[in-house]
């Protein structure tokens, strides 16, 4: 089929423009129950596009916000004067240092897989426009991963992965920013110029959209030699910053090592010095055997062991072995509340000097302390994004 944009997939459409004028050709298996409904949509899209042309849409089950997203990739395929169609997200943005123990990649150009995943739990659902993406549907992505945004109330964070502002990741911006992320992640970060690049870009498009200033975070992924020895740079490039995050296989592609807890020794430690010298989260990449789960275990209490506040997780099999992981256990909180009462029982005398268990505290342990609490109070809640 020339000119279309989908999928035969289930919860997908295939779209393709067709002569004649305004006007909807739909197939679908359920034309007595979904047909007019279909319809509709595909109409009430158009009309939003203002577009005179008409299209065809052969149906697999697509939601609506799918077969909108298709749709308007068509016609604006097919005439690219034709401007970006509006969403309504009504999505407010979050606090820069909320939990942020897992980011759930999806890939943003299969609607199957993108199904249900703001269900899953994860703290961060990161909707990825780069790796998983074949560059034939780039443009397409980005446009469904928009209406994805504006038709899903996420309970937690919600990013988009955009490519490299050097390949096509401007367009991403200008686009997803419509449907209104708490973040997007920067991949292949390797200095504070790509982050300011960004950043500039995102206040540029916050403005046209009229958003407020900076409240579109920035998560920068460390994927090689250089973004690893440029680590504090990138981490202190901006308010924007809340977090940087580890990608282990371009990373040992880049420097010809082998994945192995030796050879990304140096990058993590790295990482997680950066990040705590900026005052910002640090997560550790994604652990890609499916079928090794105390292999994942192993690596979650590593990474945390080093300092990571979490771990990218590429199946939602994955989250609960990574919560567990990087949530604050019963005993860590106890020991962080007395932590607190010591310091507290010393302003209260006078005292300049703060104690516990015969060990001196200091200012970033009681700090820890304070937020150790915090996460565990917000956890235990069930904050959403705004927590």
């Amino acid at each position: 089929m020339t000119g279309h944009v989908g999928m035969e997939e289930k919860g997908d459409c295939l779209v393709e423009p067709i002569p004649g004028p305004v006007t909807v050709d739909v197939a679908t298996k359920s034309e007595a129950l979904l047909g007019t409904g279909l319809r509709a949509v595909a109409e009430e899209t158009l009309r939003a596009l203002g577009a005179e042309g008409a299209v065809r849409v052969a149906d697999f089950g697509a939601l609506d916000y799918v077969i909108a997203a298709r749709i308007e990739a068509v016609i604006r395929a097919a005439n690219p004067k034709i401007g970006a169609m509006a969403v309504s997200p009504g999505r407010e943005p979050s606090k820069r240092d909320r939990p942020r123990r897992s980011r759930l990649y999806a890939p943003g150009n299969r609607p199957r897989l993108l199904a249900g995943i703001e269900v899953h739990g994860a703290d961060c659902v990161l909707l990825d426009l780069e790796d998983s993406v074949p560059p034939a549907e780039k443009d397409s992505a980005r446009i469904l991963v928009k209406h994805l945004l504006g038709a899903i109330r996420f309970p937690g964070e919600v990013w988009a992965r955009v490519n490299p502002l050097e390949v096509c990741g401007e367009g991403d911006v200008r686009e997803i920013l419509i449907g209104r992320p708490h973040g997007l992640c920067l991949p292949k970060a390797e200095s504070a110029n790509d982050v300011e690049r960004l950043s500039e870009l995102l206040s540029e498009r916050e403005a046209e959209l009229g958003l407020s200033d900076g409240t579109t975070w920035i998560m920068p992924i460390l994927e090689t030699a250089r973004g690893v020895l440029h680590a504090e740079e990138i981490a202190g490039a901006g308010e924007r910053v809340v977090a940087i995050a580890f990608g282990a296989e371009d990373y040992t592609r880049d420097v010809g090592g082998v994945r192995s807890r030796d050879a990304l020794l140096f990058a993590r430690s790295k990482i997680v010095a950066a990040a705590a010298a900026a005052g910002i989260q640090a997560s550790d990449t994604v652990w890609s055997d499916l079928d090794d789960e105390d292999g994942l275990a192993e690596e979650c209490a590593h990474a945390r062991g080093l300092g990571f506040d979490g771990k990218g997780a590429i199946n939602p099999r994955q989250l609960p072995t990574i919560h567990a992981a990087f949530s604050p256990s019963p005993e860590e909180v106890e020991r962080a509340r007395r932590v607190v009462e010591a310091a507290e029982a010393a302003e209260a005398t006078g005292s300049g000097a703060v104690a516990l268990d015969g060990k001196m505290i200091d200012r970033p342990v009681l700090d820890r302390a304070k937020r150790l609490i915090r996460d565990a109070e917000i956890l235990t809640s069930g904050g959403g994004a705004g927590a």
